[in-house]
């Protein structure tokens, strides 16, 4: 694996990406995906946005949008995908009067990756993506892996090839909210050995060093396979924003599927 490969949103090309799924490259980063005059109107209203509100299952992460990761019941399942429409616009609303990076990035992997990319579809529904994820001060998000199918009903026959994870970074304390990237991905069994009494992840000591620490700055993007173990660390003195999106691959000439 070769690290980090650093491009721009204008030189992202198929392969870039497909280095990830492939494990060539453990992370791709853009620098400056996001102007900075959009930056800085998305955070007056970012920072005390009245639909803020903490994860279902860790309150102390917070969030504008439901994340498809809270499903847990028919109830909430429901819930996603009514809301789904109305919290992608809600989310494009806080960038305007520019566009979206969600939007913005939904673009650029239709453009880039050769069998397009659309939204995922289950049963019939639109999934949400563009989530704005809020990490405080001393607040850190343990080593952990994300996967699609831990959320899907039971009887779902849809699977995916690999997962990768697209991050744009909207704001980012001077100390702390470190990027960390192990580049192992663990089995399902060996999941659960390492996880750690907390909610959410697994256990730091059990995890070992990770293999690269990466602080990206304001407005970048970077693409990442979240089923190997990753964690941030602690912000030290202001909240670490992010919009954060998932992209199911089901092999080289199909689409990519996009939530949140």
């Amino acid at each position: 694996m070769s690290g980090i490969r650093h491009t721009t949103a204008e030189e992202l090309q198929h392969a870039d990406i497909l280095s990830v799924v492939d494990g060539t490259s453990l992370a791709v980063h853009i620098p400056g995906f996001v102007p900075a005059a959009a930056l800085t109107a998305a955070r007056e209203k970012l920072l005390d946005h009245p639909d803020r509100a903490g994860l279902s299952q860790a309150e102390e992460f917070q969030r504008i949008g439901f994340a498809f990761s809270e499903i847990s019941d028919d109830a909430s399942r429901d819930r996603y995908h009514a809301e789904a429409r109305e919290n992608i616009r809600r989310l494009r609303g806080v960038f305007a009067p520019y566009p979206s990076p969600s939007d913005v990035l939904r673009l650029l992997l239709e453009e880039t990756w050769q069998a397009g990319a659309n939204l995922l579809h289950l049963d019939g529904r639109k999934a949400f993506v563009g989530i704005c994820r809020y990490q405080d001060k001393d607040v850190d998000l343990n080593p952990h892996t994300d996967a699609l199918e831990r959320n899907l009903p039971p009887d779902s026959a849809h699977q995916l090839k690999a997962q990768l994870s697209a991050n744009i970074y909207l704001n980012l304390p001077e100390s702390g909210g470190e990027l960390e990237l192990w580049g192992v991905e663990p089995t399902d069994a060996e999941y659960e050995e390492l996880k750690s009494d907390r909610t959410w992840g697994i256990d730091r000591d059990r995890a070992g060093p990770p293999q690269e620490v990466f602080k990206p700055a304001p407005g970048d993007l970077v693409l990442l396979n979240p089923r190997q173990i990753h964690a941030v660390r602690p912000s030290g003195d202001a909240p670490r924003i992010t919009l954060g999106h998932f992209l199911g691959y089901h092999g080289d000439d199909q689409p990519l599927v996009l939530w949140s």
